[in-house]
């Protein structure tokens, strides 16, 4: 990686001797001399006095020979960095998870494909709550490899690639002394006059056509709007008498609410969400993931 004449320069150096240098590189002792000369001819001044019983360096020579030994150390670390990251992304799956992306179907996906695909290992990484509340992706790619979860088929489909593995109702989560709290399903109708908290517009489009149901027939119906759902957004429906629009498969993060099955057409997308330029070792997850059968849970 780094200038090979550094090496002849600081072999050199170390041995006091061009023979012996070269002997230790494996070259011819004229070889060795011209790789010197290339690297005096090019910095432009003497690196060695040299004599009969061998070379000695001169003070810039000294000066260059300190700093050689850093590069070479440094550019060596380098490219071994660089090749165990290579590696790395030919057998290593990155999945990140949080509170809110947990992985719930990964578990027997990964006890499945690595029957088949024996060669690939799983690295799970935590995610910064603050960037899984937003949406996730920010660090898709570069930091991980695949996070599983709901799909947002606008905010998400330019973003990353998406492999639907089941699709998930909607449903409704209030607080334990909420009016509805003790209904085992509800309709439509039955959110008359209640405040749903929701995602914002131009996230889903499966949102965005519920929205417009609800506001073209059911006008009671009050819509607060919320950019991403977190702690904050699991607490205020805690503290105050709204609807959190919700899905089953998140249940068990708003634990303090009570969730509702809904009656209505609408499911999202849900599965694995990677990068669109994925490593190879994800590829070979997917493609892997593509082939089997998944069970909903």
């Amino acid at each position: 990686m780094y200038n090979h004449q550094l090496d002849a320069f600081v072999r050199t150096a170390d041995l006091g001797s061009f023979s012996r240098a070269a002997k230790a590189l494996y070259i011819s002792t004229p070889s060795q001399v011209q790789q010197v000369n290339l690297l005096e001819d090019r910095v432009g001044f003497r690196l060695f006095e040299r004599s009969n019983r061998g070379v000695v360096l001169t003070a810039a020579g000294k000066s260059l020979y300190e700093d050689s030994k850093t590069i070479i150390r440094l550019s060596n670390e380098a490219v071994r960095k660089a090749r165990s990251l290579a590696e790395s992304s030919e057998t290593t799956v990155r999945v990140g998870t949080s509170l809110l992306f947990k992985c719930r179907m990964l578990p027997d996906i990964w006890s499945r494909i690595s029957a088949v695909r024996p060669e690939l290992k799983i690295e799970i990484l935590p995610m910064p709550e603050k960037q899984s509340g937003e949406d996730g992706l920010s660090d898709l790619g570069e930091k991980y490899d695949i996070r599983e979860g709901v799909f947002c088929s606008i905010s998400q489909k330019d973003r990353c690639g998406f492999m639907e593995l089941m699709r998930t109702p909607l449903c409704c989560a209030v607080s334990k002394n909420h009016r509805l709290a003790g209904q085992r399903k509800l309709t439509m109708k039955d959110l008359n006059g209640e405040y749903l908290v929701m995602p914002i517009q131009n996230v889903s489009a499966e949102l965005d056509a519920f929205r417009a149901e609800v506001t073209g027939k059911y006008p009671t119906v009050h819509i607060i709007d919320s950019n991403y759902y977190g702690v904050d957004t699991f607490t205020l429906c805690e503290m105050n008498p709204y609807v959190l629009i919700t899905q089953p498969v998140y249940s068990d993060i708003h634990t303090n609410l009570t969730t509702i099955p809904l009656e209505t057409e609408y499911t999202l997308p849900y599965g694995l969400m990677y990068a669109k330029n994925p490593t190879p070792a994800a590829r070979k997850f997917i493609s892997a993931a593509g082939s089997l059968k998944v069970t909903e849970r």
